[in-house]
């Protein structure tokens, strides 16, 4: 038999699947909560939107520290283990942060959450490679992370309306509650192995260590590298400062919400289709190449055009187009350096994303309050767009050796 033949595969790997998607979205509803009501929760609590973009930024920061070690617990506990071990502690923090009393205790809760993202992050390529045959992993690690970008959606789209609707406390404390029955779901359906592998005589993983030394050596990983720096980076600095973005072409605050939630919602369907697609022809570099060059216009319509349609659309074709390359890049990453496991890749090049959002967020910042405006803050993710789809052009594909 060769290490492409197909074992068994079962229908419980969706549910599998299913239950970690709850926990991611969950996470990402966390994250962003903040996002499309900043001037709201500054005149809360009194600080400036700067302070109020720290709590996103926190969760960037944290990931850093603790991705390592959540891929060495994915790669030696398993997916199971570490993904509850970070469900439950973002259940918990997310409790106490519903109770904040000031900035202070939201900033430091918002830490406390962000220390569970990293061992749910790492995993949907672990969680493909367990449970899903080889043509499937893409679109498994697409779906996984389209969770992702479902939990960005309704953070987007709920929080201003919730807020307004049954005000901001109960609006935490209905999140909370989310984040506590989506870890005890995960905990109850989750299993870290099929009753047999979906692929035969494939080679086991290497330890963690082993891995990581060797990724490094790995030229066109450090391509992937810039490129999830560049990419991820873009990606949460428009998130981040979604609604000043926008400032001055919107009339409240639920209109932030929905060109934000309209941007996911385009991210969620491409990275249905488009993922499914690599599959299917089993190429990921055209597909990287895709995103990057379509996200240039879409971005430059996101920053500057009047019109609110106009906005929904660049922000809908901005998203379907860019975001799927988070998890083909993902699917690359891991085949570019197999037989290193998926939790190390994905944690490496996690780390390198974050690192970006933290930068561009930041340099978003310095760029707009120099500038009296979001509009060069923007050309500034236009022209590293741009740089990211030149250096693209060096990746080799990948997925060819994982049909050979």
């Amino acid at each position: 038999m060769t290490s492409t033949e197909e074992s068994q595969v079962y229908g419980y790997r969706w549910i599998v699947l299913l239950v970690f998607m709850f926990i991611a979205a969950v996470t990402q509803i966390l994250w962003i909560t903040f996002a499309p009501i900043s001037s709201f929760v500054a005149i809360l609590y009194g600080v400036t939107e700067l302070d109020v973009a720290l709590l996103s930024l926190i969760f960037m920061v944290v990931y850093i520290p603790v991705s390592i070690p959540s891929a060495f617990l994915i790669d030696n506990k398993g997916f199971r283990f570490a993904c509850a071990v970070g469900a439950f502690i973002t259940a918990i923090f997310a409790v106490l942060r519903a109770f904040s009393p000031t900035y202070l205790f939201l900033l430091i809760f918002s830490a406390g959450i962000a220390i569970g993202q990293p061992f749910v992050f790492n995993s949907p390529t672990k969680i493909a490679r367990r449970w899903f045959p080889v043509k499937e992993r893409g679109l498994a690690t697409g779906l996984g992370t389209m969770a992702i970008f479902l939990g960005i959606l309704l953070g987007l789209l709920v929080t201003p309306f919730a807020t307004i609707a049954i005000g901001f406390s109960n609006m935490m404390l209905l999140y909370a509650s989310i984040a506590i029955i989506a870890a005890i779901l995960f905990v109850l359906l989750a299993k870290e192995f099929p009753p047999t592998p979906p692929m035969v005589d494939e080679p086991e993983d290497e330890k963690m260590m082993t891995g990581l030394r060797r990724i490094f050596g790995i030229k066109q990983f450090f391509i992937l590298i810039l490129l999830f720096f560049i990419g991820l980076g873009i990606f949460n600095g428009i998130a981040t400062w979604i609604e000043q973005i926008l400032l001055g072409r919107i009339v409240d605050l639920t209109q932030a919400g929905i060109v934000g939630a309209v941007l996911i919602l385009g991210g969620i369907i491409g990275a249905v289709i488009i993922p499914e697609l690599s599959d299917r022809i089993q190429r990921r570099k055209p597909f990287i190449l895709l995103a990057l060059l379509m996200a240039i216009p879409f971005t430059f319509l996101l920053a500057y055009h009047p019109d609110y349609t106009v906005l929904i659309v660049s922000a809908f074709l901005l998203g379907f187009f860019l975001m799927p390359a988070l998890p083909i890049g993902l699917q690359a990453g891991a085949e570019m350096t197999k037989p290193i496991p998926e939790g190390t890749s994905a944690g490496v090049l996690m780390i390198f994303g974050q690192a970006g959002g933290i930068v561009l967020i930041l340099l978003m910042s310095l760029v707009s309050d120099f500038m009296m405006t979001f509009f060069w803050a923007m050309m500034m993710l236009v022209a590293l767009n741009a740089v990211a789809l030149v250096v693209s052009l060096l990746l080799h594909e990948t997925a060819r050796s994982e049909t050979r």
